[in-house]
């Protein structure tokens, strides 16, 4: 971490000011250390250049395991396509220029939106839970705006009140209560600050997707036997995958797809090659997290409201419940 982003950062314990102990630099940078409460003398390591906040394994263990294999292959700029990018503009309706502000990335996984935050001129604080932290820094270490940490969604170690922006993506329905998650970010929020967050749908059909039949068996599995049966799996199914793509409409081959435990994103432009990395990708993203609570529109939309937003625009988009709102 650059020296001078401790001036961002809080005690998670008794939100008072850190200061640095024993550290290693290179250049600006904090290779290794401590980050300690010149309130309550708790203590932060620093590991890799990256502040921990969390215990290194945890119930997010998956993720980290998942985005440090895939660290690349949903950027834009590897996979081809230029999904992240449209999703990030779509969802969060920014705009391009933000230069001055500060956003909290919550969740930020290997940081295939990172990019883009970042690109905009704002202050990014962005963090994970897991050990995806390590996969984000090794994109984003060269962007003298970008704050990388590893941290709790319920008790980040942000100033209250400190951003203008704050997004989620593919984050919320992970969590064991969105709805809390949801309102501890609002607490980082400014007056008037702008919030884009997602969560998975609730639907008359959920419970018919095959992943919540064997997700009770599949998220107790040891994560590297479950990855090798997902990379199995794919390989096996592919010859049906492609068949479906050659026999039924676009919109049903993905849907039998889906259905049969091979998630397609054929509709992407992504290459061969690429399409069965995000099928495995996104298998094992489907089946081994702890938890998948997915919500029913009308509820996310309430939450906003209970929470003190305005402005307040939740639809169904890339990720299920989308909503935007504004900070009262």
């Amino acid at each position: 971490m650059n020296k001078k982003y401790i001036d961002y950062l809080i005690c998670i314990k008794c939100n008072s000011n850190l200061e640095y102990q024993n550290i290693i630099e290179k250049g600006d940078k904090v290779i290794s250390g401590t980050l300690t409460c010149v309130n309550c003398s708790s203590n932060y390591p620093i590991i890799n250049y990256i502040p921990r906040f969390v215990p290194m394994t945890n119930y997010a263990d998956s993720f980290g395991m998942q985005w440090n294999i895939h660290h690349s292959d949903q950027h834009d700029k590897f996979s081809s396509v230029n999904s992240s990018e449209e999703r990030f503009k779509n969802e969060t309706k920014w705009g391009e220029s933000l230069k001055g502000e500060v956003i909290i990335e919550a969740g930020c996984g290997a940081g295939r939106f990172t990019q883009f935050a970042a690109n905009t001129g704002a202050m990014v604080l962005s963090f994970d839970y897991s050990s995806a932290v390590e996969a984000s820094y090794q994109h984003h270490s060269d962007k003298e705006n970008v704050l990388i940490v590893q941290a709790d969604i319920y008790n980040m170690p942000f100033k209250n009140d400190i951003a203008d922006k704050i997004y989620c993506f593919g984050v919320l329905q992970h969590t064991p209560d969105s709805r809390e998650a949801l309102k501890s970010l609002t607490t980082k929020l400014k007056s008037e600050g702008k919030i884009a967050a997602d969560n998975y749908p609730f639907l008359s059909t959920t419970w018919f997707h095959t992943k919540y039949w064997v997700r009770p068996i599949t998220k107790r599995l040891n994560h590297k036997l479950l990855y090798w049966w997902c990379k199995q799996h794919v390989k096996i199914m592919w010859p049906i995958f492609k068949l479906n793509r050659k026999l039924f409409s676009a919109k049903r081959a993905n849907r039998i797809n889906w259905r049969l435990l091979v998630p397609d994103y054929t509709s992407t432009g992504l290459s061969q090659d690429k399409l069965k990395q995000w099928a495995v990708m996104d298998l094992f993203d489907m089946l081994s997290p702890m938890y998948d609570n997915p919500v029913r529109i009308e509820t996310f939309k309430r939450w906003f409201e209970e929470l003190g937003y305005k402005d307040i625009d939740v639809h169904m988009g890339y990720n299920g419940c989308e909503g935007r709102g504004i900070k009262i």
